[in-house]
């Protein structure tokens, strides 16, 4: 009998939320309406057997501020049960599982499972609202999915609304080009946004690896303060000052003018005045 009542209550507030978070159920309506709007996909995997399922409906997708969101997303529901070839797709394999992904599909991000929804509010709030810049890039991607310009404005575009995961998948696919051995300046310029995408996730390690890179192949380059400032920083971050201060030499030297190199500079001194 109570569970029968809370189906019951949880299909009530389903219908009351309906006209301001207005669900879709097929995914392929939802990803032409969100190209068509340049705007986000939310995907809420679920299964009427889900209990936590139904708590997300109770306290995340009926509250008020998430309400308030409707209009920045395309909201899509997907019923494991009855589309498991969607749920495959995006490796939904527990539930609840949300996905936010850009209007062509690049998963942006994701959470499993429902505990605080003042979490999934932060995510939801920090989503780019509108991708329309990306929507020729895209178009052009998808006749040739080896376009360097359109993989390197995609991978800066995405730099740039902070969505740093994505844009290393696009820029790593414009390193795998042909054409990008033969221009030097835009191979540097994909590495250094590589390493700084890295380094804004706190994986050190693999933006070391990627600066590193980038001065091996391409040792003199148009921004070439913002690659060693940006081993600098990988360096400094992860503890490493024996070996950040050769680069701050390298600075000096290389950009003496660079708003960078005083940057790195500053960077250095509270670690100094530490030590003594």
């Amino acid at each position: 009998m109570l569970i029968f009542c809370a189906t019951v209550a949880w299909s009530a507030e389903q219908s009351q939320t309906a006209p301001a978070i207005q669900w879709h159920k097929r995914w392929d309506q939802a990803m032409e309406l969100a190209r068509k709007e340049g705007k986000p996909v939310l995907l809420d995997f679920w299964a009427t057997w889900c209990q936590p399922c139904r708590e997300m409906e109770f306290h995340l997708w009926s509250r008020a501020d998430v309400v308030a969101l409707a209009g920045k997303f395309v909201w899509l529901r997907v019923d494991v049960d009855h589309q498991p070839e969607i749920a495959q797709r995006y490796r939904a394999d527990a539930l609840p599982t949300v996905v936010l992904s850009d209007p062509w599909g690049t998963e942006i991000a994701r959470r499993q499972g429902f505990g605080n929804a003042d979490e999934y509010l932060g995510i939801l709030m920090a989503m780019p609202g509108d991708f329309s810049e990306v929507a020729p890039w895209q178009a052009r991607l998808a006749a040739n999915r080896s376009d360097l310009q359109a993989l390197r404005e995609i991978g800066l575009a995405y730099h740039r609304m902070k969505l740093f995961q994505a844009s290393t998948e696009f820029l790593g696919k414009a390193l795998a080009t042909r054409e990008v051995r033969s221009q030097p300046e835009v191979l540097a310029e994909a590495l250094t946004v590589i390493g700084w995408n890295s380094l804004k996730t706190g994986n050190f390690k693999a933006a070391r690896k990627s600066f590193e890179r980038c001065l091996r192949e391409v040792p003199t380059h148009r921004a070439l303060d913002v690659t060693v400032y940006g081993l600098f920083a990988a360096h400094l971050a992860a503890g490493e000052r024996q070996e950040a201060e050769p680069l701050l030499h390298r600075l000096e030297s290389c950009c003496p003018d660079s708003a960078l190199t005083q940057r790195a500079r500053t960077d250095l001194k509270p670690v100094v005045a530490q030590g003594h």
